[in-house]
């Protein structure tokens, strides 16, 4: 904080105009004694407060100790990737954490693609934490927190397979100088990763100072879930409609209701394989939503490699829009979704494969922006309908049409809805990792 101090300087100025005038009346002595007493007094007691006391402020305020950084670690091992986040914040006189600096950093693949070499996915792991021994200065290692959270690519593996990779991850962490103990290595629940992504995006939109009444909701699709999450503006309804997916939490010291549901499957990934063996989990699949001109086009889900040739078309070399999307219908439909209504009331912020495809598609710039859902629509007509093949994104047309129809039909929101899509705030992912570091920091690992 810039401090600033008045300075003051004595100036002296001769009157040269004054002259010795022998006419004027004696003066009595006693009298100027007592007032030149005062006078210096009053020189010496105002020097002392505007100047001596002035520089000593500043010394105490010197010598009083900063508010020391506290860090955080947190790995989030996603089904397509693995990204470390680690943070830096310094805390307020009321406890609360402000966010100071962060580091983000990504691998890929994501973790369970080593489900047959634990080894080798431990070692991707630690690729990271060397990016976050570097960014955390080596004096905060010891009390620096660690943790890693799997997310849906783990929870898809058979229990057995998941373990070893854990297990391997666990023997990294003996050995890494940061704070660790024996709840820093997990898979997180779905809900979990919803309410820490909500968390995330209203910590960084500065929702959560005061009263919790101008916070959005949060949609986050990742590769094999997605996740919803918001504070109900008819908390007792839907309590009673949905008390499974209502969880009590509280933020800034104060207790509310938050509604969170995880879908396992209705990630992007996972729809793109439920797309394609819609007739059967074959790994040779024929698909109407892919252009004939994609041949045995390899597509890597949940440890199996499905070849993806394009279903001719009526359309000719384009995709046939309609039919595509009546397959994606019925693949939204198989699994049930709350359509909860009071997400009608809310304002939406979505991220993650959200903004990424809206950005691949021209709906929004680097920054984001504000989406309608007719939008996602027109936008995936107009892939679909495209004559040449875009070998770099032969599944534009899939998961732009994906992304549509699970807005309006999935989760019940009109079409004229628009939807805030961002990568970033102010700078800083958007990340459930960093409502991880801020819970870890306030209540432990």
């Amino acid at each position: 904080m810039e401090r600033h101090s008045k300075k003051t300087k004595q100036i002296v100025e001769e009157d040269d105009t004054y002259v010795n005038d022998k006419n004027k009346p004696e003066v009595n002595q006693t009298k100027y004694l007592l007032y030149s007493i005062f006078a210096i007094s009053f020189v010496v007691i105002y020097s002392y407060y505007t100047i001596y006391k002035s520089d000593f402020g500043d010394k105490v305020v010197k010598k009083q100790p900063l508010s020391e950084p506290v860090y955080a670690v947190i790995i989030d091992a996603g089904s397509t990737g693995s990204r470390v986040l680690a943070l830096a914040f310094k805390k307020t006189p009321s406890g609360s954490l402000e966010l100071e600096d962060e580091l983000f950093v990504q691998v890929k693949p994501g973790l369970s693609s080593f489900v047959d070499d634990p080894k080798k996915g431990a070692e991707s792991i630690d690729q990271l934490l060397a990016k976050a021994k570097n960014f955390v200065p080596e004096r905060y290692w010891k009390s620096t927190p660690l943790a890693m959270r799997a997310t849906a690519g783990l929870r898809l593996l058979p229990t057995e397979k998941a373990d070893r990779l854990l297990n391997e991850v666990v023997q990294l962490f003996e050995h890494n100088p940061f704070y660790t103990n024996k709840n820093s290595v997990a898979i997180m629940d779905g809900i979990d990763e919803g309410l820490f992504s909500w968390f995330t995006v209203n910590f960084l939109l500065d929702h959560l100072n005061g009263k919790l009444t101008n916070t959005v909701a949060a949609l986050d699709l990742g590769g094999g879930s997605i996740q919803i999450t918001f504070i109900p503006t008819n908390s007792k309804q839907i309590v009673k409609e949905l008390p499974e997916f209502i969880t009590e939490y509280s933020i800034m010291n104060e207790k509310v209701n938050l509604y969170s549901h995880s879908y396992l499957g209705l990630g992007l990934m996972a729809a793109r394989k439920s797309v394609f063996t819609v007739d059967g989990d074959l790994l040779n699949v024929t698909s109407p939503c892919v252009q004939e001109a994609a041949k045995g086009t390899p597509y890597k889900f949940a440890q199996k490699t499905y070849h993806v040739t394009g279903a001719p078309s009526k359309k000719g070399p384009a995709v046939d829009y309609l039919l595509c999307k009546s397959i994606i219908e019925a693949v939204v439909k198989t699994v049930y979704t709350d359509k909860p209504k009071d997400l009608l009331n809310q304002k939406i912020v979505a991220f993650s494969y959200f903004y990424d495809r809206a950005q691949d598609a021209g709906l929004v710039g680097e920054d984001g922006g504000d989406v309608t859902i007719k939008s996602f629509y027109e936008a995936a007509e107009r892939e679909c309908s495209q004559t040449s093949y875009n070998e770099l994104r032969p599944f534009k047309c899939l998961d732009l049409t994906y992304i549509s129809v699970l807005l309006e039909q999935g989760f019940g929101l009109p079409v004229e809805t628009s939807v805030s899509l961002l990568n970033t705030i102010d700078g800083h992912e958007i990340s459930w990792a960093l409502g991880a570091a801020y819970h870890v920091l306030q209540n432990g690992l």
